[in-house]
């Protein structure tokens, strides 16, 4: 077993025994039989390896490479949040009528911003920034949708 693997394992234990249930909530993903697909969560949970040892990969668990390469695609590249534009089936049962997941994932890396430099989206202003100012602390992105509140 990977140290990878055991970390995964201590993440499950802890999440099941001090995570957060979303059972309040009205969620959209649903099981077979109707029921709400409730989820357990906890955050802020930070991992950390030393690559000169291993590199992180779980083996317990099966993971399809094909799949996991067109999802990154799919976020990273098409910028998307609709099931329509992935090949994989994984995300079918959170997505609405319309094929969507929310404003969530490639929705967030493709909203357009307004910099001095121009008009991008998240993804652009990185690769922008990677090309012309690669010493900079604030090349990063986000993909958490953003609520808005109204007072």
């Amino acid at each position: 077993m990977s140290y990878a693997d055991k970390i995964f394992i201590q993440n499950c234990t802890d999440i099941i025994e001090n995570g957060y249930w979303d059972t309040d909530q009205n969620v959209r993903p649903r099981w077979a039989d109707g029921t709400p697909a409730h989820t357990v969560k906890k955050f802020g949970i930070v991992n950390r390896y030393d690559l000169e040892k291993e590199f992180p990969i779980l083996t317990i668990r099966k993971t399809f490479f094909k799949s996991s390469i067109d999802e990154l695609l799919w976020i990273w590249q098409k910028k998307s949040n609709n099931i329509n534009d992935l090949n994989s089936k994984i995300w079918d049962q959170w997505a609405d009528e319309t094929g969507s997941i929310g404003k969530a994932y490639g929705y967030q890396l493709g909203v357009k911003h307004k910099y001095k430099e121009g008009e991008m989206d998240q993804v652009d202003r990185v690769l922008f920034d990677l090309k012309n100012n690669p010493y900079s602390r604030r090349i990063m992105t986000n993909i958490t949708p953003s609520k808005t509140y109204t007072k």
